[in-house]
């Protein structure tokens, strides 16, 4: 049986998600996670503490964490894409009046990248999280839509909200997007990536396993995102790309409504993947093991029919083909759905010349 691989970009607050199969060698992800706690203060260059109290090490883009995977052995580092997707020749017809929230820009010098200080608690954390597969069956619940196709890669704004969560290691997420009081230690919406070896195995944030390699010495992933979202008031949302490089099949993430590139996934560590993803979800998800006793918020803590400025929403979303365009998902191939209608629900999805959006969330809480 194929092993399943989801590559999302966490926005913990809505989600993104590409699903392929497998990523090699799941036994080396461990000892990748225990590199990043021992990092030598030989290696770090530049120490940058954050308004928000998060420590983030300058270290030599060269001796970064991803470069520790054995099938990345003399890995030369791809700085930018060799080219970017073809965007839709179309009049825009988005009437959103949302801003664009912003990760802090950490000044690491030329030649390094930004690597958040993390906890022993944050490696245990992480491996104990698997929001990949079955949903209800890991304890968590979802409210989304997915699309079913030939994928070479996936570009989403997402709305941003800081939803309640009860249990310390229960989470509320948007696959780009965070909210997990146990993972820092606060209710703040993160910015994380998330990718997963082998199914249900081994969980992956951030830089604690080998494999995403950085390339961006401003963004520091694992931070915090502001300002967040209001209901019925100010609303904020982040742009997400994910696009596979035509050239070196390179996986790269891209952030900001100006696409800045932030790394990229090498294909020679998956198994599948490094040709293409067969489905992409978009929306929200909450997970963790008391959720089912006191189910949180997701998204804003009110329902898809709340609406516009009320319910937290996952909009502009396109796939990128394999000629690398940028296409609008299809109406024959593309579904919304929860897995707890009584506590969180999906809209209907609608398709413009923007690309497809949805409203999705909920209030928790509920016993049906």
């Amino acid at each position: 049986m194929d092993k399943l691989l989801e590559l999302p970009v966490i926005i913990f607050v809505s989600y993104l998600v590409l699903l392929a199969a497998g990523i090699q060698e799941g036994r080396y992800v461990k000892h990748g996670a225990h590199y990043y706690h021992h990092i030598s203060n030989e290696i770090v260059n530049k120490t940058i503490e954050t308004e928000d109290g998060d420590v983030f090490h300058c270290i030599d883009i060269n001796l970064q964490p991803a470069l520790s995977h054995p099938l990345l052995k003399g890995h030369m580092i791809q700085m930018a894409p060799t080219s970017y997707p073809l965007e839709l020749k179309i009049k825009s017809s988005s009437d959103t009046t949302a801003k664009e929230a912003h990760l802090p820009t950490i000044a690491c010098p030329k030649g390094t990248i930004p690597l958040l200080q993390n906890s022993k608690a944050d490696l245990k954390t992480q491996l104990s999280f698997d929001p990949i597969g079955n949903a209800r069956h890991h304890g968590g619940e979802r409210a989304g839509c997915t699309t079913y196709d030939e994928i070479y890669g996936t570009q989403v704004a997402i709305n941003v909200y800081e939803p309640k969560v009860r249990g310390q290691n229960d989470l509320s997420a948007s696959w780009a997007l965070m909210v997990w009081p146990n993972y820092r230690g606060d209710n703040f919406a993160r910015f994380h990536i998330y990718w997963q070896v082998n199914t249900g195995n081994m969980p992956c944030f951030d830089h604690m396993c080998p494999g995403f390699v950085q390339v961006s010495k401003s963004v520091g992933i694992g931070g915090r995102i502001q300002p967040v979202s209001t209901y019925n008031g100010d609303q904020y949302e982040i742009t997400v790309t994910i696009s596979k490089d035509p050239k070196t099949g390179n996986w790269w993430l891209a952030y900001g409504r100006d696409k800045k590139p932030v790394g990229y996934w090498p294909p020679s560590i998956f198994t599948y993947m490094n040709e293409k993803a067969k489905a992409c979800y978009w929306g929200g998800q909450v997970h963790g093991p008391t959720v089912q006793l006191h189910l949180p918020e997701m998204g804003s803590g009110h329902g898809a029919a709340s609406g516009p400025g009320k319910a937290a929403y996952v909009r502009n979303i396109k796939v990128i083909n394999k000629d690398s365009q940028y296409s609008i998902p299809g109406t024959h191939n593309t579904f919304s759905g929860t897995t707890r209608p009584f506590c969180y629900d999906a809209g209907d999805i609608r398709f413009n010349d923007d690309g497809a959006r949805l409203f999705y969330g909920g209030p928790g809480n509920c016993t049906k």
